[in-house]
């Protein structure tokens, strides 16, 4: 593979297995360095086509001026190709209204080893668990905790401001960025982070991020090996088109359509989009293993590696900057392990199941469940949380004068909801 990394490009925007072959399928692809410095390489290229977008989209420019003949054609190019490359881009989703982040051509998932399935936090702890009752019952406790996190942030003049000015609190992704069990996977377009996660790890005593060290990845057959998922942003597209418009033209159709890429673009704090941070919502298990529209791109691991991609990322700086929710990570975790829950959180946590219908019933089952160990659910009135007038005052101080342009550097654009294909 390393004698065809100078016609990378050609397949960047491709599958990488068809050098192998038209059919794609979940087979492990192994890559060697200069393949991993060629994707370094033509996601520096990718960023700058997106800043060069952004750029012209600011600037007023557009495409019917190129091809005035032809306007219908041009009106597609501005909507499927300017559009999702304008960084501020504001766009309604199933999911929220989002405000953008440049759309570059491919998608990746980072795992420093080799896992046997490739699923959101809250399916793995799910698994555990053999009886349905207690899987529902685990499952409306998690969502009560993210629902909690979200009464949280919008404690803060901050949030709220952001809610009322700009776009929706997307408070579920959120929570599953600062570790709360959720049914979102991580998934990102820019290839640095992704590698970040594939080779570096948390140390959590220290409670910082570190590169992987050769002890560390010699110690079993699955840990020598990094894993990047990586799928085109055509085929998400393609997906999210067959998926809206319910054209499944059978039930394994209908399985490989199940990973939508969802965006979660600009959020009020800066860990998600530090991260280029997208999501897939993972409903019903459904493993990137499994899933042939992700390629399984295998590569070994080595401290030199570790050691130069935590330098770029400036020793996870620029992925975890501090802003300010990780001064009050304390009551975040305290949020991850409650057990205290408001009728708010209740409702929330309800109303998202299907599988409960009769409140009454549920929470009696909620207190008498042993699945909770030593801790009894409780739902009142009071919040799992406690945060002082004073953090709070602290944090709305922070961002008092803030302005997303400013700070972010964008420009909220979008487009007419008028505006008709010529």
């Amino acid at each position: 593979m390393a004698a065809q990394s100078d016609t990378w490009s050609e397949y960047m925007s491709e599958y990488i297995s068809r050098r192998y072959t038209d059919k794609l399928d979940n087979r492990i692809i192994d890559i060697t360095y200069e393949d991993i410095k060629a994707l370094l390489h033509e996601n520096e290229k990718d960023a700058k086509e997106c800043e060069a977008v952004t750029r012209d989209s600011y600037a007023g420019k557009n495409f019917y001026s190129d091809n005035p003949s032809n306007l219908r054609f041009e009106f597609y190019k501005e909507v499927l190709y300017r559009d999702p490359k304008t960084s501020g881009f504001i766009m309604q989703y199933p999911h929220g209204v989002v405000i953008r982040q440049a759309e570059r051509n491919n998608y990746y998932r980072g795992e420093n080893q080799i896992f046997s399935k490739s699923v959101p936090s809250l399916i793995r702890t799910l698994n555990q668990y053999n009886r349905e009752i207690d899987k529902e019952l685990y499952k409306l406790v998690a969502d009560m905790r993210i629902a909690e996190f979200g009464m949280f942030l919008f404690e803060f003049d901050f949030v709220k401001n952001w809610a009322t000015r700009y776009s929706d609190v997307l408070f579920e992704a959120l929570a599953q960025h600062y570790g709360l069990e959720t049914n979102w996977l991580d998934i990102t377009n820019d290839f640095n982070v992704a590698l970040f996660f594939a080779t570096c790890y948390y140390d959590g005593e220290e409670k910082s991020w570190k590169p992987l060290t050769k002890e560390m990845t010699e110690k079993t057959e699955g840990t020598k090996y990094g894993m990047i998922f990586h799928i085109p942003q055509w085929q998400v597209s393609t997906q999210s088109m067959f998926n809206n418009a319910g054209q499944h033209s059978s039930n394994e159709d209908a399985k490989n359509l199940i990973n939508d890429v969802l965006p979660i673009g600009f959020q009020p704090f800066m860990r998600c989009h530090m991260q280029h941070g997208y999501g897939i919502k993972m409903t019903d298990e459904f493993p990137l293993q499994e899933d042939s529209t992700f390629e399984k791109l295998r590569f070994r691991h080595s401290e030199k590696l570790s050691k130069e991609i935590y330098e770029r990322m400036d020793q996870g700086r620029l992925i975890y900057p501090h802003e300010g929710l990780i001064d009050l990570m304390d009551i975040i975790e305290t949020i991850k392990e409650s057990s205290t829950f408001t009728e708010d959180a209740f409702d929330y946590a309800f109303d998202k199941s299907t599988y409960f219908t009769d409140k009454t019933k549920c929470k009696k089952l909620l207190a008498e469940s042993i699945i909770f160990e030593d801790k009894k659910i409780i739902i009142g009135n009071s919040h799992p949380f406690h945060l002082s007038r004073q953090r709070r005052r602290r944090l709305d101080r922070m961002y008092k004068d803030f302005s997303i342009e400013k700070e972010y550097g964008i420009k909220l654009t979008t487009r007419p909801s008028g505006e008709l294909i010529p």
